[in-house]
C-alpha cells in the first residue's frame, strides 16, 4: 500500500505499534480503542466499530495492518495538526513547550524502546530548524506535517 501522507519512519514506527498490539493475530475494535486512548485521541465505540467495519478487507471484524495503516492514514488526513498537537503533548513531557533530546527519550522508553544517544541527538537535529538543540511546536509540526506548513502535495 502507498500512501503520501505518512513517512516512512511513521508507517515503521505503526507497523511496530500494531505487531506489539496483535501479536499476529489482527487488531480489534478493543485493541484500536486502547491505541487511541494512548495517544490521547478521543474516540466513542460506535466510531471504533465504523473505522474497523470500513477498514478490514476481510471483514472479519479485525483490520491486518494495510487496514490498520489505512484508518491511521485517515486520522492524519482528517485533522493532521490536531494529531500532531497530541503527539507534541505526549512527547513534551515536562510541559515546557520545547522537546528536547530528554524529553524524546523518556517518551521512547514509554513504549518500551531504547535508543542511542546519537539517535536521539540525530533525532533532535533533524527537526532543529533554529539550531537551540531543542524542538519547538513549529518546527514538530513542519515534520509532522510538511504538505500543509510547505504548501506541497
Amino acid at each position: 500500500m502507498t500512501n503520501s501522507t505518512l513517512t516512512d519512519v511513521e508507517v515503521e514506527q505503526l507497523r511496530q505499534t500494531y505487531d506489539s498490539y496483535t501479536h499476529g493475530h489482527g487488531m480489534n475494535a478493543s485493541t484500536l480503542g486502547e491505541i487511541y486512548r494512548k495517544a490521547k485521541l478521543p474516540v466513542t465505540q460506535e466510531e471504533l466499530e465504523r473505522q474497523i467495519a470500513a477498514a478490514s478487507s476481510k471483514k472479519n471484524g479485525k483490520l491486518d495492518f494495510d487496514d490498520f495503516l489505512t484508518v491511521m492514514t485517515r486520522q492524519y488526513e482528517t485533522n493532521p495538526e490536531e494529531g500532531a498537537t497530541k503527539v507534541f503533548e505526549m512527547l513534551d513531557t515536562d510541559k515546557d513547550g520545547l522537546i528536547s533530546a530528554e524529553d524524546l527519550e523518556r517518551c521512547i522508553k514509554d513504549f518500551g524502546e531504547n535508543v542511542t544517544q546519537e539517535e536521539l541527538k540525530e533525532m533532535v537535529l533533524s527537526a532543529d530548524v533554529d539550531g537551540d538543540g531543542l524542538i519547538n511546536f513549529e518546527e514538530f509540526l513542519k515534520v509532522m506535517t510538511p504538505s500543509k506548513v510547505n504548501g506541497q502535495k
